[in-house]
């Protein structure tokens, strides 16, 4: 059998203000635990985002990201946009245009609301692009998410560190009213039968994998998702095949 191709879609990269007590994760970490774990690509953002500046965190990733093929860079994204023009449209139109093709919000680091009234220019802006946007499920919340996909039904929004809850109720209610909301299942995600129960119910298109890196050790993840008994269609899809097709469907 070949060996299954995995692209990690929530990576974080950079050195925290507190450091972890036995490793660094750097540039050069990253690449040292991809090639462990034989993972293909990641989706990376980058940790200056949200400890600094979000745009000079954009630059800084943008720099670590040139010469390897194998990182995705994800784009912090702002309701003003980036300094100093502070326009929105000129901040999509230029990263779009140098070759953006995922974007991620932290609105509770970065003092404002994630609701339509606040953010609403944002999501249209990123729902005309098809712009995948992730969003970690602990800087929001599912009632926000219920306004946000309410309000703009083709947003392509896509929620990290999905925890272990049990058969979570109010996930499985968003994901039936919201055929656009994306779940990243990673080691977090531990529920017995989980994987094969969203499946069952919503099929396979709507989740992609990551691995939580640094917080957590991504061999896990990469065993929730080899020995779920599942399709090997819908493992190849979640593995690779969808956040592939999501990127590959952006307008820029």
């Amino acid at each position: 059998m070949a060996p299954l191709k995995l692209i990690a879609c929530d990576v974080m990269v950079g050195l925290p203000r507190k450091p972890y007590p036995l490793f660094r994760p750097d540039a050069e970490d990253l690449d040292r635990e991809l090639a462990r774990l034989e993972i293909a690509a990641a989706v990376v953002r980058h940790r200056q985002c949200i400890e600094n500046f979000p745009y000079w965190g954009n630059d800084v990733l943008a720099r670590e990201a040139a010469g390897r093929a194998n990182w995705i860079p994800a784009v912090c994204l702002t309701p003003d946009g980036a300094p100093d023009g502070f326009s929105l449209e000129q901040t999509m139109t230029r990263a779009l245009a140098q070759g953006m093709r995922v974007a991620w919000i932290s609105p509770r680091e970065h003092m404002y609301s994630a609701r339509p009234w606040c953010s609403g220019k944002l999501y249209g802006a990123c729902s005309a692009a098809r712009l995948p946007l992730l969003v970690d499920y602990r800087g929001i919340t599912l009632d926000e998410i219920e306004e946000i996909l309410t309000a703009f039904p083709q947003l392509r929004l896509i929620v990290t560190q999905v925890p272990r809850l049990g058969r979570h109720r109010s996930l499985y209610a968003l994901l039936e009213r919201h055929p656009s909301l994306h779940l990243c299942l990673s080691s977090g995600y531990s529920v017995h039968e989980g994987i094969p129960d969203l499946v069952e119910n919503f099929g396979h298109a709507r989740f992609v994998w990551g691995t939580s890196y640094p917080e957590a050790e991504g061999g896990a993840s990469v065993a929730l998702l080899t020995y779920a008994p599942i399709t090997e269609a819908a493992r190849a899809a979640i593995a690779h095949g969808n956040i592939e097709r999501l990127l590959a469907e952006v307008r820029p």
